[in-house]
């Protein structure tokens, strides 16, 4: 694929049949022209608007939840202090008046259906639980890791939903747009919010009305009350990717099920960034979330390990369907290309479903695949699971993640 190939200090060209090595002073790393970078996404570009139209042909309503809205708000106002049907734009940024006033106190559900997506050059969907987010007044803003959520009201005022997707929200409710403007988004998204009378309890309350709800949507927020989902001990959730729940403690480590979802949880990791600084993992991969190159913004689906530097970027390494071991670039996706950078460090099928061990110099891949000023510190790890461009899913697990310098090491997992 006209790639420049390193191994150690030597460097080969693999274009038109010929090997020509060059002396290299940094590690590992693959290279590519820029216009056979452009030929490949291209290629691959078709690839997934193909791919894609046969997933709808085969399941023309695979974003489609069939709700009866009136039904559903009728049907809660039976039990709720007050219900109102929400219809959200998803074309202009939040937010959007609901109409439910609310006090200091109140509890508030949201049941949430729809699938707002972006029109041009494919079609990417998302679920409510990615962009759908709500806030009283201009209080904190509140997410789910399900298309529905219940959170108690941190003051008095009026309900507001909005659209999250394709900004970026920030800590003051603002939302920042990059490259792709709202007014390219179409589709619905649709919610049935309710007020809860003091004493009452949502989860008894939707579960008394679950077996009228043909949506489903009641009997949803009554099970995830009754086991609210959260991430690994002493891991936490990403503020920028929301409370998406892919990852699962086990005896032995984390487990990944990944389907149609965006998240990253992290863990503290101080540590010195070095020239020694080592970081090893051991992961199994059974399911690999894309057949086609990673490294453009409709095919972008992957599992990783990652680290956050003090500088604010952070670095991940992923198992790639086909793009080479050592190959890098920065992240396709809008804000996120901004701050993050990728690494293959794995390639292709044949080791998918066994355990392997890792070990990847964090310095050098930083100055390899960044470059530039260096960061002083490591202040974080992070596991990511993308599945959202393809709708797709990844399974598989990691069992050790450490940081390691001579004699220093700091176990994460």
């Amino acid at each position: 694929m006209g790639f420049i190939q390193a191994w150690d200090s030597n460097v080969y060209h693999e274009e038109e049949g010929e090997d020509r090595p060059i002396i290299l002073t940094h590690p590992a790393a693959f290279r590519e022209t820029a216009y056979r970078r452009w030929r490949r996404q291209a290629t691959t570009l078709v690839r997934a608007s193909r791919a894609r139209r046969a997933r709808v042909n085969a399941d023309p309503r695979r974003h489609v939840a069939p709700v009866d809205a009136a039904a559903l708000r009728d049907l809660v106002a039976t039990i709720a202090a007050d219900a109102r049907l929400v219809r959200v734009p998803v074309n202009q940024p939040p937010w959007t008046p609901t109409g439910l006033a609310v006090t200091d106190g109140d509890d508030v559900s949201w049941l949430a259906w729809g699938s707002p997506y972006l029109v041009w050059p494919l079609s990417v969907a998302v679920r409510p639980r990615l962009t759908l987010r709500g806030r009283v007044d201009d209080g904190v803003p509140q997410d789910g890791a399900r298309d529905t959520v219940t959170f108690r009201a941190d003051r008095a005022g009026e309900l507001q939903l909005g659209s999250v997707y394709p900004g970026e929200l920030q800590a003051d409710g603002t939302i920042t747009a990059d490259r792709i403007p709202y007014r390219a988004m179409s589709g619905t998204l649709s919610a049935v919010v309710a007020r809860w009378a003091p004493g009452t309890d949502p989860q008894r309350a939707l579960g008394s009305i679950a077996g009228r709800d043909r949506s489903g949507l009641c009997a949803a927020e009554a099970a995830r009350l009754a086991d609210p989902p959260a991430p690994p001990a002493r891991w936490d959730t990403h503020p920028l990717t929301g409370r998406e729940q892919a990852f699962f403690p086990t005896g032995s480590g984390i487990t990944v099920k990944a389907g149609w979802t965006s998240a990253i949880i992290r863990h503290p990791a101080q540590m010195t960034l070095t020239p020694s600084l080592r970081l090893r993992w051991s992961w199994r991969v059974d399911t690999l979330p894309s057949q086609l190159p990673e490294d453009t913004a409709l095919t972008h689906d992957y599992l990783s390990v990652a680290l956050e530097f003090n500088d604010g970027q952070d670095l991940t390494w992923y198992w790639s369907c086909c793009l080479p071991e050592g190959a890098s670039y920065r992240c396709p996706l809008p804000h996120w290309r901004r701050r993050e950078t990728h690494i293959v460090a794995r390639s292709g099928t044949a080791d998918l479903g066994r355990w392997i061990d890792e070990e990847r110099p964090v310095l050098a891949d930083h100055q390899a695949a960044i470059g530039g000023r260096a960061p002083t510190r490591v202040v974080s790890a992070w596991l990511i699971a993308q599945t959202v461009p393809q709708a797709s899913h990844a399974v598989g697990g990691f069992r050790r993640i450490e940081l390691v310098d001579g004699n220093q090491k700091l176990r994460v997992l």
